[in-house]
């Protein structure tokens, strides 16, 4: 081979090696600032409910360079079981009529564009739902 055949390839070995360590660290920085990461929705404190009545549930989520792609929003009864609702693009609210009396928990889904990667939870939220004559008790 050519010396000047072997100085490019050199040159160029050189240049591949530096662009592997540059993206390396990027990839670092990146990974220890979160960057790419989605916000965690943080729930807003929710009032008494009356039974019949609707709620009106918000987060706010700026905790992150991200805001996702779009969010769920899960009650769960006080009997364990839950409902599962896909919020509006764009919206940090949600209105809701719960349909039984007692203390139900709530927690906020937002997904992540990236398919590969995981969701982020919300930590869960409580709220209380009465009858109409207890909302004074």
């Amino acid at each position: 081979m050519p010396k000047s055949c072997k100085r490019r390839l050199s040159r160029s070995s050189v240049t591949l090696v530096a662009l592997c360590v540059m993206l390396r660290a990027a990839c670092a920085f990146c990974e220890q600032h979160g960057i790419g990461e989605i916000c965690k929705p943080e729930l807003m404190e929710s009032s008494v409910i009356e039974l019949g009545n609707p709620g009106e549930f918000r987060w706010v989520c700026d905790h992150g360079p991200l805001l996702g792609e779009g969010f769920y929003v899960v009650f769960i009864r006080p009997s364990g079981t839950y409902v599962l609702l896909k919020v509006p693009k764009g919206r940090t609210s949600f209105e809701f009529t719960p349909d039984a009396v007692g203390t139900w928990r709530w927690m906020v889904i937002n997904t992540h564009p990236d398919k590969t990667k995981p969701d982020v939870e919300s930590s869960p939220g409580n709220f209380k739902v009465t009858i109409a004559d207890d909302v004074g008790k």
